[in-house]
């Protein structure tokens, strides 16, 4: 009469910080592979437009990865429902893991493979600016303050230093876009929260 029926297995959903590491990871790797295409290129971020439509491209790329994250946690785990405050937090430590990963990578490109590829970058955006300035017709003065100023922070830089940068600059930008992308993703039950 009564049949026994095995009960479904509850799907399990992942926490926070599996689903955030998933797509800190994945925007992490795509980072690295833009980097990757950059340099194959020859592609060096030395003046002005070029450093503009870096920025570009990254900024796109980590808003693309932080709206489908926030909206993959807010659909497939929290049920369609996130506040602003859990939608953010997703968003910047999806932001922190991603960080961390093409920061990790670029300590290892600037000391393993390519070792004089940041001193090649500093003598281009160097020369670029003197060139630049020597042509906007700055006085001789001010020119080799600038070039002063080029040859010190080379002489500070080390790559402790440049990977602390890479993930506070990181974190700084991708907690703006977190904050912003947020208020979009958002989604409550209650229609006045």
């Amino acid at each position: 009469m009564f049949e026994y029926q095995k009960p479904e297995l509850m799907e399990k959903k992942p926490t926070l910080l599996q689903h955030t590491l998933m797509y800190g990871a994945i925007l992490g790797i795509v980072s690295i592979i833009m980097s990757l295409i950059m340099y194959i290129a020859g592609y060096m971020p030395i003046n002005l437009k070029r450093i503009m439509l870096t920025a570009v491209i990254s900024i796109a790329i980590t808003i693309i990865f932080v709206s489908a994250g926030m909206k993959s946690y807010r659909d497939k785990v929290l049920e369609g429902n996130i506040s602003y405050g859990q939608a953010f937090v997703a968003g910047l430590l999806i932001v922190v893991f991603s960080a961390v990963l093409a920061s990790i990578y670029n300590l290892i490109f600037n000391l393993v493979i390519d070792p004089d590829y940041m001193n090649r970058v500093m003598e281009a955006t160097r020369n670029w600016t003197y060139d630049m300035m020597n042509n906007m017709g700055a006085p001789e003065g001010q020119i080799e303050d600038a070039m002063e100023r080029f040859d010190r922070q080379q002489a500070n830089m080390s790559h402790l230093k440049t990977l602390m940068q890479g993930i506070i600059w990181s974190v700084v930008f991708g907690a703006i876009i977190s904050l912003i992308v947020a208020a979009f993703v958002k989604k409550s039950r209650n229609p006045v929260a």
